[in-house]
């Protein structure tokens, strides 16, 4: 029991040194692509790539949804049907994030969408 507690412990302190440099990349990607972007927060479970994509046809008015699992250090990616994304920006993405860079993973994938008018603003992050 001890041992599962400082484990949510360290992820817990692991998203709160991350979260204000996401939140200000989040920002600043949405500023200069006109894009929607939302950093959701929680416990992705055993199929994380389903867990995202549920997570991400909750927020369908935004063009990127990252998932981001604190506790067991998994993240997940999706984007809108509207865009594409190269084979390169997402190998660059796969190695930030492996790398447990997520702020400069958010400024990379939006620096590579089009710019286009901003939309409805949407949370930008989403803690479950």
């Amino acid at each position: 029991m001890v041992k599962h507690a400082m484990k949510r412990k360290d992820a817990a302190n692991w998203w709160l040194s991350q979260k204000a440099g996401v939140a200000k990349a989040v920002d600043d990607a949405e500023r200069g692509s006109g894009h929607q972007i939302v950093v959701a927060v929680g416990k992705l479970g055993r199929r994380p790539d389903i867990a995202a994509n549920r997570v991400a046809r909750k927020h369908k008015g935004a063009t990127l949804v990252f998932c981001v699992d604190p506790l067991d250090r998994c993240f997940e990616l999706r984007w809108s049907a509207t865009v594409s994304l190269s084979v390169e920006v997402i190998k660059q993405t796969s190695a930030l994030l492996a790398g447990e860079r997520l702020a400069e993973a958010i400024a990379l994938v939006a620096a590579s969408l089009p710019v286009q008018a901003e939309g409805n603003e949407l949370p930008d992050i989403v803690e479950d």
